[in-house]
């Protein structure tokens, strides 16, 4: 089996299953997941209801037409969406991409049929949080929907290798807003480049003749003005400057 690397995957005791009734748990605190999930209506639905019996997951279905009407009315702390055939890749994408402008606070995850390197890339650059194989187990699932709900992003070893090596061949000489404004000086920018390149914190700190204390000082301006919670999310936004480049 595929081992999650540690830097993107907790352990998911939050999610873990109480004898509480769900009842008393749902007037005591709102501790559940609300998840969407959307793709072909019989798979999401067999899905649906295998969630709906984990007190930790209040789960409702859609098909992929009323992903956005779904979501206004559910209003899901997760999004799973079934990318279907690998004949209609661009599918899936669309959907994130629309999740994440009518609901940018939407974590979102998607399933693959298979972990070809175009579909996997492509899942991150439309803005998933996660992804995951069709074939995973109802527990994994849980699993990783209970990471991308804490801010991780979920990411099997093998796809976080394929991301890496994209980002070798790809890295933006810097990160910019929309205005084209650089969002980090030049020596935070070598560190995001020793980051993207999954380095520690120490090789970077070699690598730049600086000290352990000042790379880890970095790293932590580097979360707070990107404003992302985890390494593997600053190789991501490196991947998706560059993809805009």
């Amino acid at each position: 089996m595929d081992v999650r690397t540690e830097t993107t995957i907790t352990p998911a005791s939050v999610c873990s299953t109480s004898t509480i009734d769900r009842g008393v748990q749902s007037e005591q605190s709102a501790d559940y997941i609300r998840v969407l999930i959307v793709g072909v209506r019989m798979y999401t639905q067999l899905l649906a209801e295998a969630l709906r019996q984990d007190q930790n997951f209040d789960a409702v279905e859609a098909g992929c037409e009323q992903a956005a009407a779904a979501a206004s009315n559910h209003r899901p702390h997760v999004a799973v969406i079934d990318a279907g055939s690998d004949r209609e890749p661009s599918k899936a994408s669309d959907i994130v991409r629309q999740l994440r402008v009518l609901h940018p606070q939407t974590q979102v995850i998607i399933l693959l049929e298979s972990n070809r390197p175009q579909l996997v890339l492509e899942a991150f650059r439309a803005g998933a949080n996660g992804v995951l194989s069709r074939d995973e187990s109802l527990d994994i699932l849980k699993k990783c929907i209970c990471s991308v709900h804490r801010g991780q992003v979920w990411a099997s070893s093998v796809e976080l290798r394929l991301v890496l090596e994209t980002l070798r061949s790809a890295l933006p000489s810097q990160l910019v807003d929309f205005r084209g404004k650089p969002l980090l000086s030049k020596r935070e920018q070598d560190v995001v480049r020793g980051i993207a390149l999954g380095m520690t914190n120490r090789e970077i700190a070699e690598h730049l003749k600086l000290s352990v204390h000042t790379v880890k000082n970095y790293v932590f301006k580097i979360f707070d003005r990107l404003g992302v919670f985890s390494r593997m999310e600053v190789a991501l936004y490196s991947m998706s400057q560059a993809a805009k480049g």
